[in-house]
């Protein structure tokens, strides 16, 4: 769906010139950001965790997506049990980053929200068909047979001078020193165990806010293909942590590395050591953990009661 959203930003640089579309690229997405984030259960002392974010340091530098599919994933979340058409037209623009939405099916289907399923679908559908009658429907031939082999070809070409950026177990484990085999049977192992965290903490109501922080660190574990900038929706999640206010010591450290990994994926990046798979399994393990001795049972849907 990158066809889609590439459309439109193409179109406002044309429109603008290259240094004003990008200060409206950058400005307008963060904004989105942190009004969805705010309107979805982040208290105001906890803004310095979305605006601060070292995600959005590197979505500004980079010019990238992540404050818009941010935005998406959040409102999504945030919507799934008060307005499911609008939940499901969020998650059906999401495609424009499919990769963030890999794991939203067994969400879906194990918590019943069938109307956000059936917008999704529709909304993805009329994304299709709008920008294939816009641009023909030889455009998704053409990405379907080009860009998704070249997409391919970089997971084992981009080397220390991409991989960096790559928050995905595979890329980690090729920063390491790994052969690309092997590399594939550690991403086959933490999407396997990624799908089995999300089932197994939504197949019951558990405490909302660790299940939604489970369900994003789970989204990064499973994809092979997942960058630092698509971090942004991580000061969501810890803002959310830390404003429980019943954070042990060794939690809050934990939070704050996950915070920081979009940069220190980059140092450690080129120093051949895959942090993000030093610190995405560990946080992941962590949230089981508290989530399997959780004594309040106090979830009573999927999103925090503060975002219902």
């Amino acid at each position: 769906m990158v066809v889609s959203a590439a459309s439109s930003v193409l179109h406002l640089a044309l429109l603008l010139g290259f240094l004003p579309s990008y200060i409206v690229w950058c400005v307008t997405g963060l904004a989105l950001y942190v009004w969805a984030a705010t309107s979805c259960g982040v208290e105001r002392k906890y803004w310095v965790f979305l605006a601060v974010a070292p995600a959005v340091t590197v979505n500004v530098f980079l010019g990238q997506n992540g404050f818009l599919t941010a935005a998406l994933l959040i409102g999504g979340l945030a919507n799934l049990e008060r307005r499911p058409i609008l939940a499901g037209i969020l998650f059906g623009m999401l495609t424009i980053k499919p990769q963030l939405g890999l794991l939203l099916p067994i969400v879906l289907v194990l918590g019943g929200h069938w109307r956000v399923i059936g917008s999704a679908v529709v909304m993805t559908v009329s994304l299709v068909a709008a920008t294939a009658a816009w641009f023909g429907p030889e455009i998704w031939i053409a990405y379907w047979h080009k860009v998704l082999p070249q997409q391919h070809e970089l997971l084992d070409v981009a080397g220390i001078m991409g991989w960096p950026i790559v928050a995905s177990a595979l890329i980690n484990a090729r920063l390491a020193g790994l052969p690309a085999d092997l590399a594939w049977v550690v991403q086959g192992a933490a999407s396997v165990c990624a799908v089995g965290a999300v089932v197994w903490t939504f197949w019951r109501k558990r405490d909302p806010v660790l299940s939604l922080a489970l369900f994003v660190t789970a989204t990064f574990l499973f994809s092979p293909w997942i960058m630092n900038y698509d971090m942004v929706v991580f000061g969501w999640i810890v803002a959310l942590l830390r404003q429980r206010g019943n954070e042990a010591f060794a939690d809050q450290i934990l939070s704050l590395a996950l915070w920081m990994l979009p940069i220190l994926m980059f140092p450690f990046g080129f120093a051949q050591i895959p942090i993000a798979l030093l610190i995405l399994p560990l946080f992941a393990a962590r949230l089981l953990w508290r989530l399997s001795n959780d004594r309040s049972k106090q979830a009573s849907s999927v999103t925090s009661p503060a975002l219902a």
